[in-house]
Formats: structure tokens, sequence, C-alpha cells
């Protein structure tokens, strides 16, 4: 019997007004089209857990990575992703990868698309590059020099995820590639003493990369170019609390905590009727709505949010009911919050919850999103 299931839903909550790229009516229209009958009933009979209230707009992790890490007893403030990154992207390797770099931690270093709008520059969601082992070869053996020159070590476990040793460039402030997609990357460049250090090498890479085979290939072919790199996620892999019994998921840095705390590491279920008959306490991430939001795509939006009602919300808040589970956690995030609710079979019979304001589960996503 599945235990304790937790469903991690970033960009679940629609945004709030006066956030950015959005005015007071699109707030309001998007939850009169909500239809979310699973995930309201879960919401409205569900006991509230820890929720994120600050008003720092600009905090440079995801909500769903400070939840993460809280849960895993890790640094909340400067969240360390690519040490557990690197470590996932190196599941299955013989030997297991070694800290190395003079036991130093590690931080990513993306190969990413940034585009060039009218008057200012926009980093583009790293999944849309898509790159093939075969270019990350001939791009990487491109700036080895460059690398070499810095005294850089490069690790290159994963074609869309290099590492270097966490502090090449001192204490720098770095922001998760999806917290800057699609926004001007002005405010969330990296910071720190070393900073201008780190832009020459970026410049220079961006120079040696510009008009490579590679890049005139994708170009040809209307994918993407990859013009540039982003640091980010630096830090060491200290010891993390176990999660759950069972992790599943294709995000790195959640396989990556799954696999330092313990876990049992599978892929990430299409629904949850795949993972119906799984033993023990679960966590997965949802995050197919999330590229939709960044966007603005609210049409998408909606779409993906209703489609993970029914393949998600209805048949686990039906397996709650027939006992198949004995308690669910659902952790919502907006752009810049996350809520933790967590609802049992006890729960459901508690009809009163359901009852006046605290049942208006379109108000309880509202509130969130307000302070989203």
């Amino acid at each position: 019997m599945m235990t304790h299931l937790t469903l991690i839903v970033p960009f679940s909550v629609p945004p709030g007004a006066g956030d950015d790229a959005s005015d007071d009516v699109v707030p309001g229209a998007l939850l009169r089209q909500l239809e979310l009958p699973a995930l309201g009933k879960l919401l409205t009979r569900a006991t509230p857990g820890p929720r994120e209230t600050h008003d720092d707009p600009y905090l440079r992790t995801l909500p769903q990575e400070r939840w993460l890490a809280g849960r895993a007893g890790l640094d909340t403030t400067r969240v360390p992703t690519a040490p557990f990154m690197r470590l996932a992207d190196h599941r299955g390797a013989t030997p297991p990868p070694t800290q190395a770099a003079g036991e130093g931690g590690w931080a990513c270093l993306q190969p990413v698309h940034i585009h060039a709008a009218r008057d200012h520059l926009v980093l583009m969601h790293p999944d849309q590059l898509d790159i093939r082992p075969d270019e990350t070869a001939a791009l990487h053996a491109a700036i080895a020099g460059l690398l070499d020159e810095a005294g850089i070590t490069i690790d290159t476990p994963h074609p869309a995820r290099w590492y270097i040793p966490d502090g090449m460039f001192g204490d720098l402030t770095a922001t998760t590639p999806v917290r800057a997609t699609g926004r001007n990357i002005d405010i969330w460049m990296q910071a720190g003493p070393k900073a201008r250090d780190w832009r020459r090498l970026q410049n220079e890479i961006q120079m040696t990369w510009h008009g490579h085979p590679v890049n005139e290939a994708r170009e040809a072919e209307g994918r993407l170019t990859v013009n540039s790199v982003w640091l980010h996620g630096g830090g060491r892999a200290n010891a993390a609390r176990k999660l759950a019994d069972t992790v599943l998921t294709d995000d790195p840095f959640l396989a990556g905590l799954g696999l330092a705390g313990g876990s049992r590491l599978g892929p990430q279920p299409a629904r949850f009727a795949d993972i119906a008959d799984t033993d023990g306490s679960v966590m997965t991430l949802l995050d197919s709505a999330t590229e939709a939001h960044i966007a603005a795509d609210w049409g998408l939006w909606l779409e993906r949010m209703h489609t993970l009602d029914a393949e998600w919300f209805a048949p686990v808040l039906d397996a709650l009911g027939e006992g198949r589970i004995q308690a669910v956690t659902l952790v919502l995030g907006g752009e810049n919050h996350f809520a933790e609710f967590t609802v049992t079979r006890a729960d459901l019979r508690k009809f009163w919850r359901g009852l006046g304001s605290r049942g208006d589960w379109r108000a309880l996503l509202s509130d969130l999103a307000m302070v989203s």
C-alpha cells in the first residue's frame, strides 16, 4: 500500500494581480476558467502546512527548489542544486563520481540560448535546446583551450549540463535558469566580487561559438543555437535527509536528492495509474504546466492544469477515499512562493471543511496567487 504520496506541482498557481506581464484582469479570468474539481476537493479538505510569505520578488531560486532543500535539510537561501544534479547525471557510472576538485563543491555550467529582443536579452528555457551528445562534444572541444587557460576543470556527464568546481569565480550569486527564463536577464545575471571574471569567460565562449558549425547546422534545421552558458546552483553535496521511499522524476535536482538520501529512483510517470500499486512513501514532481505559465500561454496552461486534474488529482482522490493511499501532500508553487497541503482519508469525511469560505478552492488559489 502507498502510505504517503507527495505531489510537487510547480507553476500551478495563476499569476497574482500586478505580477510581471500580468494585469489585474488575467488572474480573475484564469480562475473562472479553471475546472479542477478533484484538486479543489483535496485542497478544501486538507490541513495547510508550511507556506512561504516573503515579499522578495527577486529570489534567484524556484519555489520547489527551496521546498525540496528544506525537506532535505539543506540551505534554502543558496540552494546547492548543482552537486545533486551532477550526482543524478552520473547515475550508474562505474565507479560512482567522486567529489574531486579539492573536495570542494560544484556549479552547473549550462549551455543555453540567449535571445536578443529589441532592447534587452532574454534567456530561453534550457529544455528547448535538446542538445545532442555529438553537439556537446564539438562545442566543448571548441572552448577546451579557454577553459585550460583559465585553469577550469570541466565535467560533462550530460549533454545539457556541464559542471565546474564551485568557487572558481568566488562567492557568486547565481540564478536558476528557469527562474530567469523569458525575462530580461539584466537583474538575473550572476553577481559577486568576481562576477566580471565570469562575464569575461562567458563572452569569450559566446564569441567562440558564434558561427560554429554546430550552430550553423542547428540554425539550418530551425533549431535554437547554443550561443552562451549560464552558471548556477553552486554548492556542496552535503548529507541529505531521505525524501521518500521512492522518488519518481526526470528532474535532475530531485533525482540527485533522492539518490543522496537513499530513495529508490525511477522515471517520471505520465499519470497516477502508472504508480498506483507502489508501496511505501512516494514523491514525484509534476511540471507539465511550467513552460506555459512562464510563456504566459494561458490557454495551454489551462489545458495542462485540466489534464493534471484528470490524470493525477482525480485518481489520487479516489485512491485516498478507497484507502489505497493513507495520505497525500500537495506542494503548489507560483512565480515566487510555495504552499503545502496534506490530506488524509479521514479528512475527506470532514464535510464541514468544504462549507463556507473554506470550501472555495478558487478563493484559496487566488489568495496564494496574490503572494506569487
